[in-house]
């Protein structure tokens, strides 16, 4: 049930998410991807590290992805980072970009708050 949850949202690539959550589910990863890594290092050698270092880069590019459909981007945008030198800063400034406020072709603006209350005050 839990991995059935948390799959779409570190594995997938559709959908937006804001800045916010997208630095938190980075570190989690990390944090998660090192700690077993290292276990399985341990256990298995350089190939099960290497694993869950590909777990990382997985979510890490989905992540990345979802971060890039808030401001408006696709995914392939996040190829530019193999660019030496500009490429990542490039891509790290559009990830901390602010996203568009409203619903664009990848979905519902992930940071609009439904629950407030909307006073009309031109009566």
């Amino acid at each position: 049930m839990l991995l059935t949850t948390l799959a779409p949202a570190f594995f997938t690539s559709r959908g937006r998410i804001t800045r916010g959550e997208w630095l938190t589910r980075i570190v989690i990863a990390a944090l998660v991807c090192a700690a077993f890594g290292e276990l399985a290092a341990a256990w298995f050698g350089e190939t099960g590290a290497a694993f869950f270092a590909l777990v990382f880069l997985w979510s890490a590019s989905a992540l990345g992805t979802q971060r890039l459909h808030d401001i408006g981007r696709g995914g392939w945008s996040l190829l530019s980072a193999v660019i030496p030198v500009f490429g990542p800063i490039w891509v790290l400034m559009h990830l901390l970009r602010r996203g568009v406020e409203h619903e664009n072709r990848f979905g519902p603006d992930p940071a609009a708050r439904s629950d407030y209350l909307k006073v009309d005050i031109s009566e």
